[in-house]
């Protein structure tokens, strides 16, 4: 009999134990589940993304070439800054020579990229037993006057300056100058004017088709009370 509740004691005791061991197992995964949890993995960083390059700023052309010819001491190509005017093509080839015409240029005219500029040269021909200075038309000969149209150094035609002054150079002429001729009022006068200032110079009387509002009739009208030098 003692036997059997020695070992019934033990039982009791082995359940006791495992009741407690089984209850506190379970307080701890309820309470700090961490204690329970593996190694976290391994986290792993996102690359930093990588910088775009971003595309040089596109900037306007800061040069401009021009080929300035005929009468100036250092013909040849220069390269100045956007914006530049003709007398500043000049000084840059050495400036005109003691022969050089440039009252028939507009100094003032900006110029643009790949444009010629060519300087005229005076010449000297008879007149009444005295000498006249007239712009030369060809570099270096010395031809009369006329106004039948000679090809010039740009390969362009070009009407030589009439020997009485009675025609009117549109390269040159003012607003009130050009309002003289038929059917060219102040609109059309400054938008001439306008032209010269943005393309350059006529190189041919055709030339003046490009001016808006100026078509064949008008052109017609007036050509042979312009001229191009």
């Amino acid at each position: 009999m003692d036997i059997l509740e020695s070992q019934h004691r033990k039982i009791v005791i082995v359940l006791v134990v495992v009741i407690l061991a089984g209850g506190g197992y379970w307080m701890l995964k309820h309470f700090h589940p961490a204690l329970f949890l593996g190694e976290p993995d391994l986290v792993v960083e996102p690359e930093a993304a990588l910088p775009v390059p971003t595309p040089p700023s596109l900037t306007p052309k800061s040069e401009i070439a021009v080929h300035v010819t005929g009468a100036v001491r250092l013909p040849g190509v220069y390269y100045l800054s956007t914006g530049a005017r003709v007398h500043e093509a000049i000084e840059k080839a050495g400036g005109g020579t003691n022969r050089a015409d440039v009252h028939g240029l507009n100094l003032a005219a900006k110029i643009r990229d790949g444009q010629q500029i060519y300087v005229p040269e005076i010449r000297e021909i008879p007149d009444v037993g005295q000498n006249a200075l007239v712009p030369s038309t060809a570099k270096g000969h010395a031809t009369p006057p006329s106004p039948v149209p000679t090809v010039s150094p740009q390969s362009s035609v070009r009407r030589a300056a009439p020997s009485d002054g009675s025609r009117i150079n549109i390269n040159t002429a003012t607003s009130q100058e050009l309002q003289t001729l038929r059917g060219i009022g102040p609109a059309l006068a400054q938008r001439i004017i306008e032209y010269r200032q943005t393309s350059g110079e006529f190189s041919t009387i055709d030339d003046l088709k490009n001016v808006k509002g100026i078509g064949a009739k008008t052109l017609e009208k007036i050509r042979d009370s312009i001229a191009v030098y």
